[in-house]
């Protein structure tokens, strides 16, 4: 029992003197309390939330090892302390700001998930969150990560919010506006939604919303034409939670079209695929150019009715509300055809008047 004081005593006071240049607030986690689920998962659980809460580097958690050596001290296990009292005094024993508890239940097919933070001077309850989940135990994973972030006064990262989706098999993806050179940033902008909503179509990736780039983007002091180099798109990707990064570029130069895009991985940097077109033709053609790409991205094949249409376009036969264009042969073309026509349809013209016999002298 000594030696588990002095372990205890020495632990706080290396983290003290650490964490003396520390601001962030100070957390220890209890083992939930389960009603309907057995001890083994209930601390499952509890460790998964430990885990992401220490991923969010929001707060300075407290390890599991000190925790259960003070409980052991007192003649408790973490299972025995489910009261707001005892945790706080806890909380004291570990010379800590706040605390973290909480209940998993089970009602038929569902879960509930109760989480509450409160102060361990004050006992006063600083956040509290909860959930509800219908299915399998293990779906309680991805909601305890959610809750880890948002018991700390954060957004979960997209990636987790797909997770509770049902869409974790589905690379995530971001699109930052794409840069625009020659034309305006209204016009980069409505180029690079087509290219985002047809790069949803796919149906092969989950794309993060425009309004919850907007707020991160946001928190930064930018926008999305801010962001332009690859440095600052795999921030942005970090900061989202998401596998990859998609930014580009459209120019004009006379009356040809450039668009230049790239996907790269936010972990490594790496490039996943890039692709590069150059276009002449009607603004309309260079937005089917743009939906092609969507696909070509991620190595896909794009559909048929897509490369129809490119070839239209490429052949100068389709014009925006299904007309057609008229190239300069054709229209030489036609009008020779409309001469020679013209000279068939001509009445035929009389003969000559035969000239009259000469006069007898």
């Amino acid at each position: 029992m000594k030696k588990s004081l002095v372990y205890v005593s020495l632990t706080c006071l290396i983290t003290g003197f650490v964490w003396s240049q520390d601001t962030r607030p100070t957390i220890a986690i209890l083992d939930f309390e389960g009603q309907g689920i057995s001890v083994q998962e209930v601390q499952t659980l509890t460790e998964r939330m430990r885990s992401e809460i220490g991923s969010t580097n929001a707060v300075r958690l407290i390890e599991r090892k000190a925790i259960e050596s003070i409980m052991a001290e007192q003649g408790l296990a973490q299972s025995g302390c489910v009261s707001d009292e005892c945790a706080a005094e806890v909380g004291q024993l570990l010379g800590v700001q706040f605390m973290i508890n909480g209940t998993i239940g089970k009602l038929g097919d569902t879960f509930t998930i109760d989480v509450k933070m409160f102060s361990v001077e004050t006992g006063a309850t600083e956040r509290s969150v909860n959930a509800t989940h219908k299915g399998d135990i293990s779906g309680l994973l991805t909601e305890m990560q959610i809750l880890a972030w948002e018991i700390v006064g954060l957004q979960a990262p997209q990636r987790l919010r797909l997770q509770r989706g049902g869409e974790q098999d589905k690379p995530t993806i971001a699109v930052l506006d794409f840069e625009g050179r020659g034309i305006s940033a209204m016009e980069a902008q409505t180029l690079t939604d087509r290219f985002t909503t047809a790069m949803s179509n796919t149906g092969r990736v989950q794309l993060v919303e425009r309004g919850v780039m907007s707020e991160v983007l946001e928190e930064q002091g930018m926008t999305g034409s801010d962001c332009s180099s690859q440095e600052c798109a795999a921030e942005v990707g970090a900061m989202l939670g998401v596998q990859f990064m998609v930014n580009g570029a459209i120019g004009k130069l006379g009356e040809a079209y450039t668009i230049d895009i790239k996907m790269f991985s936010v972990a490594t940097g790496a490039a996943e695929n890039m692709q590069s077109v150059t276009y002449e033709g009607k603004v309309e053609g260079m937005i089917v150019e743009i939906e092609i790409m969507s696909w070509t991205i991620l190595g896909l094949d794009p559909p048929k009715d897509l490369i129809k249409k490119r070839r239209r376009y490429a052949a100068g036969d389709v014009a925006d509300g299904g007309g057609f264009n008229i190239s300069l042969p054709l229209l030489g073309g036609l009008a020779l055809l409309a001469g020679g026509a013209y000279y068939l349809l001509q009445p035929e013209a009389p003969s000559p008047l035969p000239e009259p016999p000469a006069l007898p002298e």
